[in-house]
């Protein structure tokens, strides 16, 4: 190894290495040039595939690079395609350079029967043309999404010295970060007063608030399991309350009322799992008392901007409708349902370009029917089996309670059928549980590990885990 790449190694484990991205990302995208920020991920991912061995760090722009692009300005990416070229060769280089026994993993075939309940919806049904307007997002929802799990699965962790649970957490905390940090220049440029907040939509670019709320609903739980695992993680629960604060500046009504539960539960299970309990504590009576000062000095405006949520009320509004729409379409069409992009007669209901039924259940019957039932069935009990075979592990239950909160928020929203970054992130949540699953977990508090290793004195078990940054630690053990 090289002294760049053994340097490039070391600092691809590091947070600033994840605040990089998340900078690039969150400038690119408030200066509306996301052609800059596309060529900077490129070049960092070209560098990352051909000098490392995991490609655990490539989670990081995967992810990140959605969250700068203008969908109103995807022409202005035409001509950038020649920085594909370099991409997929880096690609190829890290395969070859990697290659392994292929591992199907555990979500291969539950993924595969999603994948197929989505090439079949419709068939027969509806029309060609409508077909083939849905492909791209029914290939990528399916095949697309199943691509990317199996390359992270065969390639990530690879050093089984690192905790790639605590590395991926903190790289979902600075995906918060870069949708919080686009939520606040939104409300800057808006200029708004607070009583109007709730009264206009939310649009980011590369998504509208209930996009945005579906992100930081996955991230914000995993803020509160590094809570747990620090002993000074009081500022990591701090942002995990920024995030879930983030969630109720959206003003996405099912986003606020899932964070309502899932808030308090990510609270309490971080107390519960903490290193030091008392410190943690200390931290909760901090924040509690920050948070009440701040009301108390911004209580007419944020008495305004309550007024102004609950003005546009938490009912159904039209999605009554469309749920009708949805059951009136399974019962004429029970066994393959209509396919993704039928339009239908009725298309007035929805305004979007396919059928959304904002709902799970009901997509899935419209669309599907009992044939992506059953698949959507199997597929959930093998990804809750995974999540729920070790709860004692932390990250398992922080997961449990991000993917409770997500899927029901799902029921009221069309979230699992965005295929990136929303379906892609869970599903590399799950290659995750598999990796840490198979590996004895080091639960102590990360620093202090650290500590200990550079002095040369642990345990067997703890040192063939390492902690988030281990690189340079093992370079001066």
């Amino acid at each position: 190894m090289t002294k760049f790449a053994k340097k490039f190694s070391q600092f691809a484990y590091t947070d600033f290495y994840l605040f990089a991205f998340a900078a690039i990302v969150t400038i690119a995208w408030t200066v509306e040039s996301a052609e800059f920020g596309f060529v900077a991920l490129v070049l960092l991912t070209c560098i990352a595939l051909v000098t490392l061995n995991d490609i655990l760090p490539l989670t990081a722009p995967l992810f990140y690079a959605m969250c700068m692009i203008f969908t109103d300005k995807v022409e202005d990416f035409i001509f950038m395609w020649p920085t594909f070229i370099p991409l997929g060769i880096a690609l190829a280089i890290f395969v070859v350079r990697n290659r392994a026994r292929i591992r199907l993993g555990k979500m291969f075939v539950p993924q595969l029967l999603v994948s197929a309940a989505l090439l079949l919806g419709g068939v027969g049904v509806c029309t060609a043309e409508e077909y083939v307007r849905a492909l791209p997002n029914t290939l990528f929802l399916g095949i697309g999404v199943l691509a990317i799990y199996m390359l992270i699965y065969q390639f990530a962790g690879r050093d089984d010295r690192r905790d790639v649970g605590l590395y991926f957490s903190k790289m979902l905390m600075w995906l918060g970060f870069a949708v919080l940090a686009e939520t606040a220049v939104w409300y800057i440029r808006a200029d708004l007063a607070p009583s109007e907040w709730g009264t206009v939509a939310r649009d980011f670019g590369w998504g509208i608030e209930n996009n945005a709320a579906t992100i930081l609903s996955l991230t914000a739980p995993m803020c509160f399991y590094l809570a747990s695992r620090y002993r000074n993680g009081g500022i990591y629960a701090l942002c995990g309350v920024a995030q879930y604060v983030g969630i109720v500046l959206t003003y996405s009504r099912g986003g606020i009322l899932m964070a309502a539960v899932t808030g308090p539960v990510c609270a309490v299970c971080a107390l519960v799992k903490a290193v030091d309990r008392k410190r943690m504590g200390i931290a909760y009576a901090v924040i509690i008392a920050a948070a009440a000062v701040v009301c108390g000095v911004l209580f007419d405006e944020i008495a305004a901007a309550i007024d102004s949520l609950f003005d546009q009320g938490f009912g159904v509004s039209s999605r009554d409708l469309l749920y009708a729409e949805a059951w009136r379409l399974f019962a004429g069409h029970p066994f393959l349902g209509v396919g993704l992009g039928y339009v239908g007669e009725n298309f007035s209901i929805n305004t979007m370009q396919f059928y959304w039924f904002h709902s799970t259940l009901f997509q899935v019957l419209a669309n599907m029917g009992v044939v992506g039932l059953v698949a959507y069935a199997v597929y959930y009990v093998a990804r809750f089996k995974i999540v729920c075979a070790k709860l004692r592990n932390p990250f398992n239950l922080f997961v449990l309670v991000a993917w409770l909160g997500f899927e029901g928020y799902s029921m009221m929203d069309t979230g699992t059928f965005v295929p990136f970054p929303t379906m892609a992130l869970v599903l590399v949540m799950t290659a995750m549980l598999e990796i840490t699953g198979s590996r004895p977990q080091f639960m102590g508090e990360p620093d202090a590990y650290n500590r200990t290793f550079a002095r040369g004195g642990v345990c067997a078990e703890a040192r063939r885990y390492d902690s988030f940054t281990p690189a340079y630690i093992r370079a001066a053990a």
